[in-house]
């Protein structure tokens, strides 16, 4: 007996079956690259060059603060270097001990200058390189301001910030009161130097000194090399 015309199947056409049953064409899915939502898709792009920006900066440098060392010079301003006396030995000795494999100095200079056709040193200059994320504690330490610091001085007076100048960083000058004299004394430090300018003569007010420094540090904190 035939089937009469109103009859369907025991089973419901579906998915592709149900697609050839309507006599179209089959759609493949969609590739993964299509199924991904555009936005996904930007900011993955933008993710990725990221990443690589940093990698690239992180193997180049690019991007990091220039690297300076300290290299003694014969003369800063009127100042010419002079042979080492005992203060200056002294002092050189002094850092040497205190430079170990804890610290993050890896190069000293220290250097005594004076006033150009005489042998007594006016001014002292300690330069040291290394690696100094950041500069404003590294200077607290030196004038023994912060727990743990070096507490190097009796006594510090009168600290001070100055314009640190075009080579950044930052500038600080104090008196150090010892029991039998005062020193004026101003320390620079940056990314990777400190320096410290001592006024052995006792003859330079903060703010003295202070230029003084500057023009002491333009003539010796050169680019290191790569």
């Amino acid at each position: 007996m035939p089937r009469a015309e109103t009859d369907q199947p025991s089973e419901e056409l579906s998915g592709l079956r149900a697609i050839w049953a309507n006599t179209l064409e089959p759609v493949p899915p969609l590739p993964w690259y299509r199924r991904v939502s555009p936005k996904l898709a930007v900011a993955g792009v933008v993710v990725t060059g990221l990443v690589s920006a940093l990698v690239a900066a992180a193997v180049t440098g690019v991007g990091a603060p220039p690297r300076h060392r300290i290299v003694l010079a014969e003369r800063v301003g009127d100042q010419v270097r002079l042979p080492d006396d005992g203060n200056t030995q002294a002092v050189r000795a002094d850092y040497e001990r205190r430079m170990t494999a804890l610290r993050p100095y890896r190069e000293l200079a220290v250097a005594g200058y004076g006033p150009a056709g005489t042998t007594g040193t006016s001014l002292t200059l300690v330069g040291l390189t290394g690696s100094f994320p950041d500069p404003q504690r590294e200077l607290r330490k030196y004038f023994g301001r912060m727990e743990g610091g070096d507490l190097m001085r009796d006594t510090v007076s009168g600290l001070q910030d100055f314009p640190a100048g075009p080579l950044g960083g930052e500038l600080l000058c104090a008196v150090m009161v010892y029991p039998s004299v005062s020193q004026t004394t101003c320390a620079w430090a940056d990314g990777s130097t400190v320096g410290i300018v001592t006024d052995t003569a006792g003859e330079s007010e903060l703010e003295d000194l202070a230029a003084r420094t500057l023009d002491i540090r333009s003539a010796v904190e050169v680019a290191a090399e790569d």
